[in-house]
């Protein structure tokens, strides 16, 4: 069914998951985590340990993951990153499922947030009805501000004391490290700094595929998430009939849309089974997506796997809206169309409204002429520009090699 952008009177507010989250009062990313709860519970409230199944999810229907499993499609050999609450590996829907939490700090977070982080390891990995059941999933902590950091999540010894642990660069930047291909953000995040900034043009020069959530206030909702920064793949809600859903924000970077719910979770406080909607769920919708692709097409480059993601939306025809994207993903299409035929050109390198990093600042980046005190936890990087005064600065953490930069030596 086609994709048509609606607009409901009816707004969805957002549980104890909505607030900006901050360490020790020091504003890490502004996360917000981005789900909903509907108001619609399964039965009245009850313990419920019972394990959840794929009749319970809408999304398993709709994209016919059946058919996909039958087919081999589960993600195998795929690493996965959330960034988001904590994974309650001991529900019954996960057991055999391979998450690894390797949150680079201690995080003690709420039921609640854990809660939504289960969700969303849920949806991408569960033996019963994940996206892509054979993936490797490596989950990172934030923080809401019901939950506390430990001391450790400051900036080590050596490193910059502006350049926490808990930041949104680092845990993107530790994904990549652990060896992530796709990372995935059910959570706002406005703040424009450098290294925030520097940390999604690595991910752009290495080709790890980022997916963001855009927000269920029903408004243009682009300057406080992620999917405001260039490469990364913000993703709006349908509901199962096709259309924007009411809840869902929109924006100058949405790429594509996918169905929001509902999904059925465990509400970890009250041992009860919820129903959620939001856009917390599209998203690592789209990054099951991607890396149901990635493992069927193992040669496609990154960049082609991003026009593949375009070229087969529903709608894509259309051209891009504000409210879609440039279409609702097709997993099917995915699976069914070769990447090879297109680009290796990265599609979302300018999404425009002004989106950071410019190609030319990845190209910095990928140079090594970004100054190395505005880089977080990057364990590629290497300084290889000019000032000599990097050998010698004793926030520098980076190897450095004066004037060896491609840039100069390029023919």
């Amino acid at each position: 069914m086609g994709y048509q952008p609606v607009v409901s009177a009816r707004m969805f507010s957002p549980i104890g998951r909505g607030a900006a989250l901050r360490v020790a009062g020091t504003l890490c990313a502004t996360l917000a985590l981005t789900g909903i709860t509907t108001g619609y519970p399964l039965a009245p409230a009850r313990a419920d340990d019972r394990q959840i199944t794929a009749a319970d999810q809408a999304y398993y229907s709709y994209y016919h993951l059946d058919s996909a499993r039958a087919k081999g499609y589960t993600g195998a050999g795929v690493t996965i990153a959330i960034i988001d609450g904590p994974v309650d590996t001991s529900v019954p829907e996960l057991a055999g499922a391979n998450i690894t939490d390797k949150s680079p700090c201690t995080i003690h977070a709420t039921p609640d947030l854990t809660s939504h982080g289960t969700a969303i390891a849920s949806l991408l990995v569960s033996n019963s009805y994940g996206i892509v059941p054979d993936a490797t999933l490596l989950s990172y902590s934030v923080l809401d501000p019901t939950s506390r950091a430990e001391i450790n999540c400051g900036a080590p010894s050596g490193f910059p004391t502006n350049h926490r642990l808990s930041d949104l660069s680092s845990l993107i930047n530790h994904a990549i490290n652990d060896g992530a291909t796709i990372i995935n953000l059910s959570s706002s995040a406005s703040s424009r700094s450098e290294d925030l900034k520097w940390a999604i043009a690595r991910s752009m020069s290495q080709g790890i595929l980022i997916t963001a959530s855009v927000g269920n206030e029903s408004r243009d909702e682009n300057e406080d998430h992620l999917s405001w920064w260039s490469g990364v793949i913000g993703v709006s809600a349908i509901d199962t009939d096709g259309k924007l859903a009411s809840y869902s924000s929109w924006g100058q970077g949405v790429t594509t849309t996918a169905v929001g719910g509902p999904i059925t979770y465990h509400e970890l406080a009250t041992g009860t089974l919820g129903q959620d909607r939001g856009t917390s769920y599209s998203a690592p919708t789209v990054a099951g997506a991607l890396a149901q692709a990635r493992a069927k097409w193992p040669n496609a480059t990154p960049n082609q796997l991003l026009q593949l993601l375009i070229n087969t939306a529903v709608g894509h025809e259309q051209g891009w809206n504000k409210y879609g994207g440039y279409g609702a993903a097709n997993l099917g299409g995915m699976l069914n169309t070769d990447p090879s035929q297109y680009p290796d050109e990265n599609p979302l390198a300018d999404k425009g409204g002004g989106s950071s990093p410019t190609p030319a600042e990845v190209r910095q980046y990928a140079d090594g002429l970004v100054d190395p005190t505005q880089i977080a936890y990057d364990n590629s990087y290497a300084y290889r520009g000019l000032d000599e005064s990097q050998l010698s600065n004793s926030n520098n953490v980076y190897p450095t090699h004066l004037g060896t930069s491609p840039r100069y030596h390029a023919k």
